[in-house]
């Protein structure tokens, strides 16, 4: 009888357990694997043009009309650029308003909306190029409808609704009614609740509750149990999609997206202002520094002195956001009080939103509360702020023990 070679063994034993262990961490803990050694990961940084189209009919006569589930010619609802990093193990969304106001190749300026209806996505990836000045390489248009089923494959998907939400959505014959406060949405009301703008903020609105929405999205995703819904995910996509990505792309996307840290996810809004006509209208110098940020740019913009920052109160405690403006004024900041339209809080945790996807200025707020407060890139605060500040009752506690 030979000998048994302990050391082999011990060899075939080590690599079994590296093997088991990068896949358990792979499927449970991806965010703990470098990109570059993500099996199956992207490996390129790209640029893909994400839209959301508006429903479409079938013409069956005057009085008879019927929702097209499979046309992805309609008006872009949705817009948005996704930049996936994998250099930077990172991730970037800036969502543009489907009123912004923008030159269509061959069509003069008009509603950015309106490029995927007159020229389908070729035309809308053109428009889109021209007026952030990048090169983008794919496209996804997603029919409003695929939205339902990928929602409900999944179980739903939590979100904290900010405002009561109640309208019926003769478009897309969907009734909306959501009351503030977190739920569990099925695929019915998350279409209600990233289609929704009957309130004061109108598309701006959907923009930020969409954004809401992809952040829950990314968070149900990271947990393993999801993973598993990817095959059924991508034959609802082949239905419910239209896209230049092949299937092995949209794969490797999902593998590098799902592993990336909270803290690299990044999303903004296109910021701007309303025209005297509702459209939205964005400066060039505006354009420039949002798309630096999208792309990869790492810096502080402004001056303390120059940054305009929100203040509104998310605490148990009365009158506590002004003491917080009276510490942020003191360091020289543009400081405003604001009383939230929507239901905020309270919230355990100061919030410190990246408004316009600047978490260099928004780290810089921390610090200067001490180095308190939960960073938020999304464009989910003030439209008009450089930084909003939610106050948690946090800082309470820390006003408390500095008298």
């Amino acid at each position: 009888m030979r000998p048994t070679n302990w050391s082999l063994v011990l060899l075939i034993c080590v690599l079994l357990g590296g093997v088991v262990g990068y896949i358990l961490t792979l499927y449970f803990k991806p965010t703990l694997i470098p990109p570059s050694f993500r099996i199956g990961s992207l490996t390129e940084p790209t640029t893909v043009l994400l839209l959301g189209t508006d429903v479409v009919y079938t013409d069956l006569g005057r009085r008879n009309k019927k929702i097209d589930q499979n046309a992805f010619t309609g008006r872009s609802d949705t817009i948005m650029v996704c930049r996936l990093d994998p250099i930077r193990d990172a991730l970037g969304i800036l969502s543009i308003p489907r009123d912004t106001e923008a030159l269509i190749p061959d069509n003069g300026v008009q509603k950015i909306n309106a490029a995927n209806a007159i020229g389908g996505p070729n035309l809308a990836v053109r428009a889109v190029s021209n007026l952030l000045q990048i090169p983008i390489d794919h496209y996804v248009v997603l029919n409003v409808h695929g939205l339902v089923d990928l929602v409900n494959e999944l179980g739903g998907i939590t979100v904290d609704v900010p405002a009561k939400m109640k309208y019926m959505d003769w478009t897309a014959k969907l009734k909306i009614d959501l009351e503030p406060g977190p739920h569990t949405l099925t695929g019915n009301q998350a279409m209600g609740f990233v289609r929704f703008r009957h309130d004061a903020l109108g598309d701006i609105g959907r923009v930020q509750r969409q954004q809401i929405f992809i952040r829950a999205v990314l968070a149900k995703a990271l947990q393993p149990d999801s993973w598993s819904h990817l095959p059924r995910l991508l034959e609802i996509a082949n239905q419910y999609i239209s896209t230049d990505l092949s299937v092995g792309d949209m794969m490797s996307m999902a593998t590098f997206a799902r592993a990336i840290p909270k803290k690299n996810q990044t999303m903004a809004m296109l910021p701007g202002n309303f025209s005297g006509s509702g459209g939205w209208i964005s400066s060039k110098a505006e354009i420039r520094g949002i798309v630096a940020r999208l792309m990869g740019s790492s810096f502080v913009t402004s001056l303390r002195n120059e940054m305009r920052i929100t203040i509104q109160n998310a605490s148990s405690t009365p009158g506590l956001a002004y003491k917080v403006a009276k510490i942020l004024q003191r360091k020289g900041y543009i400081v405003t009080v604001k009383q939230s339209k929507l239901k905020i809080g309270p919230y355990k945790q100061t919030r410190i939103i990246a408004q316009r996807g600047n978490s260099d200025d928004a780290e810089q707020v921390r610090v200067d509360l001490d180095e308190h407060g939960d960073i938020v890139n999304a464009s989910v605060g003030d439209i008009e702020s450089t930084v909003t500040v939610q106050v948690g009752d946090d800082l309470a506690l820390i006003l408390s023990e500095s008298k």
